[in-house]
């Protein structure tokens, strides 16, 4: 896989996957499906490799509203109102997933932090043996 400098690739893959999620969250096979490409292919895509020009515009034109320049570069100037709106709710709740996951990671290394210390309290605390 070929990189281009100044191309973020991280959130290229997210806007791939954030687009199938939006059409109706099926998953890659029922998507590719959808588009009469296969599976493998959109699979790849999803992981990094370069949608050609062909399988832009087969996107474009099986869901009128999208447009070219988000799904490669993020620019929303050619999205409909309706694909702005799905996106702006999908990453917002994408924000709140992150941040309850980052609350979980919190309480699961307070729990570490606790249970070592009760570990540590316990062993000081047992009576010796002689």
């Amino acid at each position: 896989m070929r990189k281009v400098d100044g191309f973020d690739t991280a959130a290229y893959q997210e806007r791939l996957r954030l687009l199938r999620e939006i059409i109706a969250g099926e998953n890659q096979s029922d998507f590719a499906k959808r588009l009469g490409i296969p599976f493998k292919r959109w699979s790849n895509y999803e992981r990094g490799y370069p949608v050609p020009r062909e399988t832009a515009f087969l996107i474009v034109s099986a869901f009128p509203g999208m447009s070219v320049e988000w799904i490669w570069w993020g620019w929303d100037g050619n999205l409909s109102k309706e694909f702005k709106a799905k996106i702006a709710t999908a990453e917002a709740h994408q924000e709140e997933i992150a941040a309850a996951q980052r609350a979980v990671d919190q309480a699961a290394e307070k729990l570490r932090l606790v249970a070592a210390k009760r570990k540590k309290a316990i062993r000081s605390s047992a009576p010796r043996r002689r």
